[in-house]
């Protein structure tokens, strides 16, 4: 929170911060205490509401129809259009884009909460109601929207008049339990369709975590994933029968990345994977300072003692040669503001080195 500087004090004109204590004090009973926290979140669910419904009016206002205006090549293509939500098939093809402009936020969380908002004030309007009430959390109506967003209409009605009631004293993860027991007797194909829906999005992809370590996650059949993570854990275990006496944790996560990349396998052809490297040379010198500026990896910050670590674990620290299927590209950044101005392998920037010649003085 902000407020602006009393008129004539040094201050003036300038925001000056508030403090906790100017929200709460050691004088507040812990009844108000407690009823502050109930009124916070019954605040918050009640802004959460209003918003979704003015980005449900001005995605109305956004109809498809508009797109016409453009001429026959304003709508989204055939590939656009087969992979929007259907929550958003009424819905011009740049309001996700317009959205994502006005809250300074990703076409991707933009695109979620657009969704978001037409269906809780369509399909689940009785979950809006709950929610501006204030006796239904973000996190609980976002429960609904997951199970019932892809629901038949008549199926989201009949589920809500079933669930609601008792939700705003359920616990988020026993509220789920009860949509889905519900959902499964009112529509018993959901089940079965929601399994196979998620199967056809299944992928792999990598989560950052804290201190430079990241998660692989492997989405798969539920037994497959159990029988996949005990397989992993038996590996670890015989680890720690050999004699490694590191943590299980990270013994069952050493032998899932050795089994993936199977270092010790040369009976097969090379995998190459390609890391996108971007570290300043000062950081990668043997005797950096411990504050050198930070590396990205893939797009991901990593101290500059790990880049060194992982080029050299490749042999490539110096700007050797890189390993079968790899390359080294130099980008040139602007030393004032950071921006990268140009990316050129190293044989380029010898003939661009050897095509710059000093210019002659004309007398």
């Amino acid at each position: 929170m902000w407020s602006e500087g009393v008129p004539g004090s040094p201050l003036d004109g300038e925001p000056i911060p508030f403090v906790p204590s100017e929200v709460t004090s050691e004088e507040t009973s812990e009844l108000e205490l407690v009823a502050d926290i109930w009124s916070a979140d019954a605040h918050m669910a009640r802004e959460y509401a209003r918003q979704a419904a003015v980005i449900a009016e001005l995605a109305r206002r956004r109809s498809v129809e508009r797109d016409a205006d453009f001429g026959p090549r304003g709508g989204p293509g055939r590939s656009s259009r087969a992979g929007c939500p259907a929550a958003l098939a009424h819905v011009s093809d740049d309001f996700v884009s317009e959205l994502a402009t006005i809250r300074l936020c990703s076409e991707a969380e933009a695109s979620r909460l657009a969704v978001e908002s037409i269906l809780l004030t369509t399909k689940l309007a009785a979950t809006w109601s709950e929610l501006f009430a204030g006796r239904l959390t973000m996190r609980k109506a976002r429960i609904l929207l997951d199970l019932l967003g892809d629901a038949s209409d008549a199926v989201a009605a009949e589920v809500q008049a079933r669930v609601l009631p008792g939700a705003e004293d359920c616990p988020p993860s026993r509220l789920g339990d009860r949509v889905r027991y519900h959902l499964y007797r009112v529509d018993a194909e959901a089940k079965e369709r929601r399994r196979k829906e998620a199967e056809r999005r299944a992928d792999v992809h990598v989560e950052r975590t804290a201190d430079d370590l990241g998660r692989l996650v492997i989405e798969g059949p539920l037994p497959a994933v159990h029988a996949a993570r005990d397989a992993v854990d038996q590996y670890a275990r015989w680890m720690r029968a050999e004699g490694d006496e590191r943590p299980m944790g990270v013994l069952r996560s050493a032998c899932a990345l050795d089994l993936i990349l199977r270092p010790w396998d040369t009976s097969r052809p090379p995998v190459t994977a390609h890391l996108h490297i971007h570290a300043a040379l000062p950081a990668l010198l043997p005797d950096a300072s411990p504050g050198a500026a930070p590396a990205e990896l893939d797009g991901w910050l990593v101290s500059a003692a790990q880049c060194r670590d992982l080029l050299g674990s490749l042999g490539m620290l110096g700007l050797a040669s890189p390993p079968a299927g790899g390359s080294i590209t130099v980008a040139i950044d602007d030393p004032a503001g950071g921006e990268t101005v140009a990316v050129a392998t190293r044989a380029e920037l010898r003939r661009a080195a050897v095509g710059i010649r000093p210019r002659r003085r004309t007398g």
